[in-house]
Formats: C-alpha cells, structure tokens, sequence
C-alpha cells in the first residue's frame, strides 16, 4: 500500500512538473504586433513545432510592434537568450519589429554551426522575405520554418552547415563543356554540309573579283576629342540592398543577420 501511494504520489509530482515547464517555455509563435488571425497563429505555430520537434531545436518567430529604440539585432539576441534556450540542439528567432519594418534572424553559438551568417542566413532570407514585404506574414512565417527545416536536414546528412558551393562539382563541369562543344561542332559541320552553293576557299582573295578594286591613295587626319565626366548617381534609399550589414549583432554566442521589409 505504502509502496503504491510512493509512486502514485510521485508520478504527480513528475506531470506537475512537466505542465509547469511546458507552460513556463516560451511559445513558438509570439505575435505581439497582432499581424496574424487565429486561424494563420495556428497554421504558423504548426510548421515552427514541426520543425522544433524534429529537430530538437527551437525556431521561433517574434512580433512586436515597437523595440523601443533597442536595435533589433540586440533585441533578437535577447529574446533568445531569455526566453528560447531550450533547444537541445540549438535555438533560433525571427523577429520582425514593426515601428521601423526591421526583421532579424538570430541564432545561439549552437544553431550558428548548423545555418551559418555566411550561407544559411541569407538562405533563409531568400525564402521569407518576398512574403513579408508584400505583407504576407503567415506564409513569410511559414517559409521561415520550411526552410530552416531544409538547412538543418542538410545539416543532419552531411555534418556541416548548408554552403551551395558543395553542389558545384568541377568534373560535372568539364564534362558538361565537352559534350557542348562537341554538339556544336557537330551540328555546325552537319549544317555546312547541307549548302549547296557554298564551297570551301583555299585564301580570302577567292571572294574578290580580280581588278574590282583599286586602291590609289590613303591618308589618316586627326580632327578632334571631347572627354566628358559624369558624376555617377548615388542610389536613391529604395535601391539600397534590404540585407543590412551594419544590423549584424553577431559574436562568440550569438549569430544571425537582418536587414529591413
């Protein structure tokens, strides 16, 4: 009897403490600025816990309406180190900050293995951010949490951060070449042979019709030169890359990248 009661008493011991830690972990999805329906939070909240579960990780997205003059690469890395480390394998948060349309992607010293600032960041960027400047936030947010999925995949597979480069294969390329060259040449002397009014020339003069041309006299004159400078534009803002390095908040514990939407 004594001995059931021990671990009837102590089974509800561990379930208290998992609902506490599960409630005390910060959400997955944290839409402060209010950019989202219910319905979109549940969708988006879907593909970030997918990803976490698999994973082992976090990869949380973060609104806010305003940073309060923190810049947005500070305050991403805060977030992470206050309210996502819990990922075994590493954590990560998209934070989009809405007074100055700034997003930032910041990971810990863990995840910046898996997706690099180099290679995975703008990776990343290339995936969410056509959606988020033409305001769709559930499918940026979507693509975010896809795409970090395919980085870690890569991760997983071949031990090492996503680089495109390892695609590229040098024999692939020459190989490539010479069936290319070698169609060309082909085709090309299949073509010549299908002429039938055109022969092959033993030297240029051939072409020329003997005493059609007399040249008698040649003479050079230099005339003038006008040199002009023309200032070069500088871009107008709106041409300005949207990746911004100077938004980099990386260092030893933290990395990551941003820029504006």
């Amino acid at each position: 009897m004594w001995k059931w009661l021990k671990e009837t008493i102590l089974a509800i011991v561990v379930v208290v403490l998992t609902t506490a830690g599960a409630a005390a972990a910060a959400p997955s999805l944290s839409d402060g600025a209010h950019l989202l329906t219910p319905a979109e939070q549940a969708e988006v909240t879907a593909v970030l816990q997918y990803t976490e579960a698999r994973y082992g990780v976090r990869v949380a997205v973060v609104t806010v309406a305003s940073t309060k003059g923190v810049k947005a690469g500070t305050y991403a890395n805060q977030l992470l180190d206050r309210d996502y480390k819990d990922g075994q394998n590493g954590n990560m948060v998209l934070l989009l900050a809405m007074d100055r349309h700034d997003w930032y992607v910041a990971t810990d010293k863990a995840m910046k293995e898996k997706i690099s600032n180099k290679k995975g960041i703008p990776y990343l960027k290339d995936a969410f951010l056509p959606a988020l400047k033409d305001g769709h936030y559930a499918k940026a947010f979507e693509a975010y949490g896809q795409s970090s999925a395919k980085l870690l995949a890569y991760y997983q597979e071949k031990g090492k951060a996503y680089d495109p480069a390892d695609a590229f294969s040098p024999l692939a390329l020459v190989v490539a070449l010479v069936l290319a060259v070698g169609g060309g040449v082909a085709f090309r002397a299949y073509l010549i042979s299908r002429m039938s009014n055109v022969r092959q020339a033993a030297a240029a003069d051939a072409y020329v019709d003997a005493g059609s041309f007399h040249l008698t006299d040649s003479s050079d004159t230099f005339v003038f030169m006008t040199v002009q400078h023309i200032a070069k534009a500088r871009p107008a803002d709106d041409d300005l890359p949207d990746f911004d390095s100077d938004a980099d908040c990386s260092d030893d514990d933290h990395g990551g990248g941003g820029g504006s939407f």
